[in-house]
């Protein structure tokens, strides 16, 4: 088969694609490239130059191809427009020019930041979806575009990941960063609020097992690692594996709020947009928990790698290459 993956020179996408080439089920991996092929290079596949934007470049990549990735998404931008301009808009033109070149099979990359913070118990795909960040709000409706864009031919499946950590990472990284530097920074008492992590392979497992399944219609899935996590589990592992303590600064929720407008106020100073902004805050101080029991029992998924294992695997590779 042939795939046309977008977003494949991202930390999620460029782990998908060296998957896909290592498959069997697939005999050309082509991939949407802006310019820099960054962990793409020296891979063996196809680069299709372009972005979300090329209309021409999107039919080449999904020209004769069998299955699409959609993978690629901004995740943090200071407007509205921005998020719909980059995650619905053009997510719906992909969807639609597909269906013009007979691709049937999609896989399209969602979050769980669309479904909404949980409540003490793991969100599962029927509930409501309340998203509190404008990239929350931007993927329930690119998701409830897709819904409205899916023809009778189609087999659209939806994957919603909560936080995604591995080799690459450059986002949670920030944690692991200030941990090697003797702080360990804790929103909330350090057992509440939970969360739920991925390890990037387990996500890209998922992924393509969604892919064999050929049922019409649009399936949405959470696709998670084993069981919820409390951020003294994750101090605990990671001081464990980097072999030092790091002194717990634990932040109440209100003043995780106010750090963030202050450090977004001073980056926009300099004309950036930082990782910690009042939006990412909006999140940071709820709880974040999925099952992945759908996904188990459609597409045969189940997790390989444990949380211990999986930062392990991330903390090793940081210093490989000399992040940490």
């Amino acid at each position: 088969m042939k795939a046309f993956v977008t977003g494949g020179t991202g930390f999620i996408g460029s782990h998908l694609v060296e998957a896909l080439i290592k498959s069997d089920d697939y005999d050309e991996v082509r991939c949407l490239v802006r310019s820099d092929e960054k962990w793409l290079s020296g891979l063996d596949f196809k680069k299709v130059p372009g972005d979300l934007q090329n209309l021409n470049a999107l039919s080449k990549g999904l020209e004769g191809a069998d299955v699409l990735f959609h993978i690629a998404a901004i995740v943090k931008a200071p407007t509205k427009k921005e998020f719909t301009h980059a995650n619905v808009d053009a997510t719906e033109d992909l969807v639609r020019l597909a269906q013009k070149k007979g691709v049937r099979n999609m896989m399209i990359l969602s979050s769980l930041a669309a479904a909404g913070p949980s409540n003490g118990s793991p969100k599962t795909e029927g509930e409501p979806m309340n998203p509190v960040s404008m990239y929350g709000e931007s993927k329930k409706e690119m998701e409830a575009r897709i819904h409205k864009a899916v023809s009778g031919k189609d087999s659209i499946k939806i994957i919603r990941p909560p936080a995604v950590y591995g080799p690459r990472e450059d986002q949670i990284f920030s944690f692991f960063q200030a941990f090697s530097k003797g702080i360990c920074p804790i929103v909330g008492d350090g057992n509440n609020p939970r969360l739920s992590m991925v390890y990037v392979s387990d996500l890209v497992n998922g992924i393509m097992q969604a892919a064999h399944k050929k049922d019409t219609g649009v399936h949405t899935y959470f696709i998670s690692g084993e069981g919820t996590h409390s951020w003294n589990e994750i101090r605990a592992v990671t001081s464990k594996v980097m072999g030092k303590k790091a002194i717990p600064f634990k932040i109440k929720p209100g003043l995780v709020k106010k750090a963030a407008g202050v450090i977004e106020n001073v980056a926009s100073l300099i004309g950036k947009y930082p990782v910690i902004n009042k939006e990412k805050a909006n999140e940071l101080i709820l709880e974040w928990t999925c099952t992945s029991d759908k996904a188990h029992k459609d597409l045969d998924y189940t997790p390989d790698v444990s949380l211990a294992e999986g930062i392990s695997r991330t903390i090793h590779w940081y210093k490989m290459h000399n992040w940490l």
